[in-house]
């Protein structure tokens, strides 16, 4: 049994949730920004009070996942991208103190809500910087990081990292389509109009600027031509069913299309870099750690997997429907 590839695969899974589910609450929490009306803006974070916290235990568990399955790549990886790391800790640190604040006073709640607002997109923006240092690049010696701190600052990582915002916004106004109604929804409507376009040409120039900085792009191409271009086709039919669903009678549309973007670009990222661990410079059989960690990893997950995504499941079919105009605790 093949034991590294399964503990990618369960990393993969946990990064793919996290993007999927804590993804268009950093964009409801983006968008916070953008309304003036201290009503909507309750209303808004009403909208994702009861799942939002519990979306960010994906992200533990990919990480302690990459520690205990693949510690040469943790420990690759770890300094290569300690600033944006640290500062999106400390955004998503932000957005807590600042989520549980603004429920607390009566004057400043305009300050808590730009705090979690600002929070928001400078995780969003932490994370891009990260996949597209990625993607551009890691430089190892052996089985050590061997460049600077600062080498995941360049031109890609910066674009990668506002298309990711711009792809949470349009979750994130998706989100709102679905679970808000009467001004709320229009203010959604609004937002798709503008970020979805956006996010869709972003898209594309990533993918275009990937494969002129990245070598090994092009080659993934060469290695999955087939694979890669039903993934091309599939988010071309997506976005252009996307873009006519935005105010259409179906709220849940927008949303759930968006989410298919994000699906397919997981998939087209997981065709371009495998098997790197470290993408292009290190293979996930090259990092992997002992056969028993592997097997202590697995097991757990298989222990730990169910009750989080019962949890999760249970969560959002108790909050199902429209989000209350006076809110959940009314």
């Amino acid at each position: 049994m093949n034991l590294p590839l399964l503990s990618a695969l369960f990393t993969a899974f946990a990064l793919s949730l996290y993007v999927l589910l804590d993804g268009f609450d950093l964009g409801v929490g983006s968008l916070l920004l953008a309304q003036s009306d201290e009503r909507l803006r309750d209303r808004m974070v009403d909208s994702i009070m009861p799942t939002w916290d519990g979306n960010e235990t994906w992200l533990i568990m990919a990480g302690v996942a990459l520690l205990a399955a693949f510690p040469i790549a943790y420990g690759v990886l770890l300094p290569a991208f300690y600033i944006p790391l640290i500062v999106m800790l400390l955004a998503l640190g932000l957005r807590g103190v600042s989520f549980e604040f603004r429920y607390q006073v009566q004057q400043g709640r305009r300050l808590w809500d730009a705090a979690f607002g600002v929070g928001s997109i400078v995780a969003a923006l932490m994370q891009g910087v990260i996949v597209g240092g990625l993607i551009q690049g890691v430089s190892v010696n052996g089985e050590r990081f061997s460049g600077s701190v600062f080498d995941v600052f360049r031109p890609f990582p910066a674009l990668t990292a506002i298309t990711l915002l711009a792809g949470y916004v349009v979750l994130g106004a998706g989100w709102l389509h679905l679970k808000t109604t009467a001004r709320l929804r229009g203010f959604a409507e609004r937002c798709l109009r503008l970020a979805a376009p956006a996010f869709i040409c972003l898209a594309v120039a990533t993918c275009v600027t990937a494969a002129w900085v990245q070598p090994g792009i092009r080659a993934a191409w060469a290695a999955h031509t087939f694979a890669l271009t039903v993934i091309s086709i599939l988010f071309a039919g997506t976005t252009a069913t996307l873009l006519r669903a935005i105010g259409g009678r179906v709220d849940g549309r927008p949303f759930f299309l968006a989410l298919a973007l994000f699906v397919l670009g997981v998939a087209g990222l997981g065709f371009g870099t495998f098997p790197g661990i470290v993408p292009f410079r290190l293979t996930l059989w090259a990092a992997a750690s002992s056969t028993l960690s592997h097997v202590f990893l697995l097991v757990g997950a298989l222990i730990v997997t169910p009750v989080v995504l019962a949890s999760s499941a249970f969560a959002y079919r108790t909050f199902r429907g429209k989000t209350p105009e006076g809110g959940w605790e009314v």
